[in-house]
């Protein structure tokens, strides 16, 4: 499948050619901004951008702006620019969309921006409580909306509500988990958001961030099925990008269940991805069935440009959730039943944490090519939150 967002651009091949000359990425901008941008050997460009509803559009997803409505042809060198109203698009995280083709090449640069101004949309954990948990009969456990000044996270969980790393074993990220109190500090709170900033300094192995449930001693938040988990967050397709949200069962080597319930992948071109969604899988490790066979994984792909506001996951902030009873566990984008199969015995009888991270290449086998994003990429997490019948506190 020819994954290009939506935008039509035929079947040319992807390459990368966008560079952003200003503002720099990850900026923080209000007001008017402006973006010059160079694109060697490409012909036209575009820009989108998310937007809040409107007046002239009212739908209650939101809707992709076209910036440059009339196209912006670049120079003989592939110079281009564009203006927006920044006032005009949702306060905090913004991704402008850059693309960029030729007749027989296609691009397109993700521009991370920061609005100080803007319009207050969807920020925070709702009024109401989730649909899914109120169907289900289930109670508000845990949240967390992220809006404290300080963040309660330790290297190793312990004296903390999270923990910088996956309990015990099982570090993943090519850009390493790094401490809390690391110099690189990937932690860091933003306005209503957990910020998971994924750098790497020249020198460096990189460094990026991971917040789990419980600590090293598997003391801290779990819950027993039934239950119900979600996570609204958003960031960036680049090539190595992997954020996910998911839960696990066991903490030492051995059987015990992981469900991702979004595990999204960067990245356009040859030898990427080139994902038009995520992955939902349930992962039933170092366990058999009657018949002494592997018990297989359950998974599938979720085309999130197919559903509810047919938005990507880096475009915008989406809800993903996960609905575990004792007979069926159930995958939910947006309140939007994506998958589900029969619940698995240890997922029934154990109880499970939660982890979030921005896993930057790694275990996924998916080549780091952050360079022209100068080596750095965010992930923000606007709010968690667990219902069940039982709180256990340890484990």
């Amino acid at each position: 499948m020819d994954f290009n967002y939506g935008q039509g651009v035929g079947d040319s091949e992807w390459i990368q050619a966008v560079e952003i000359i200003e503002p720099a990425c990850r900026s923080d901008v209000k007001g008017k901004v402006t973006v010059r941008f160079k694109a060697v050997g490409m012909k036209v460009a575009k820009a989108l951008c998310w937007s809040q509803p409107t007046a002239e559009v009212p739908n209650p997803w939101g809707h992709d702006v076209n910036l440059t409505p009339k196209g912006i042809k670049l120079s003989k060198e592939g110079e281009g620019r564009f203006s927006f109203d920044a006032e005009k698009l949702p306060a905090g995280p913004l991704n402008v969309r850059i693309y960029a083709q030729n007749d027989t090449h296609k691009d397109i640069f993700e521009l991370q921006l920061y609005n100080l101004g803007g319009v207050k949309w969807n920020q925070g954990i709702p009024d109401s409580e989730a649909p899914v948990a109120v169907e289900k009969g289930l109670t508000l456990l845990f949240s967390d909306d992220f809006d404290s000044d300080t963040l309660s996270i330790s290297n190793d969980g312990r004296g903390a509500r999270y923990n910088a790393h996956k309990p015990r074993f099982g570090d993943f990220s090519g850009w390493p988990f790094s401490d809390f109190d690391s110099p690189q500090r990937p932690h860091r709170q933003r306005d209503t958001y957990l910020h998971i900033a994924a750098r790497k300094a020249p020198g460096t192995k990189g460094s990026t961030g991971l917040i789990a449930s419980v600590d090293m001693d598997g003391k801290g938040f779990w819950v027993k099925a039934p239950f119900y988990m979600e996570c609204r967050f958003t960031a960036q397709s680049a090539p190595g990008t992997w954020p996910a949200f998911w839960t696990i069962n066991a903490i030492d080597r051995g059987p015990g269940d992981e469900l991702d319930i979004v595990e999204a992948y960067g990245g356009l071109g040859k030898g990427n991805p080139n994902y038009w969604g995520y992955s939902v899988t349930s992962h039933f490790w170092e366990q058999r069935n009657a018949d002494g066979s592997k018990k297989e994984s359950k998974w599938a792909r979720v085309n999130m440009t197919e559903l509810g506001g047919n938005s990507f996951w880096s475009s915008t902030f989406h809800t993903y959730g996960l609905y575990v009873g004792t007979d069926v566990t159930i995958y939910y984008l947006d309140d939007i039943e994506v998958f589900r199969h029969p619940t698995n015995e240890v997922s029934r009888d154990f109880p499970h944490l939660f982890l979030i991270n921005y896993a930057i290449g790694g275990i996924s086998g998916w080549p780091i090519d952050l360079e022209r994003y100068g080596n750095g990429s965010d992930m923000y997490v606007d709010y968690v939150r667990v219902y069940g019948k039982t709180d256990l506190e340890e484990k």
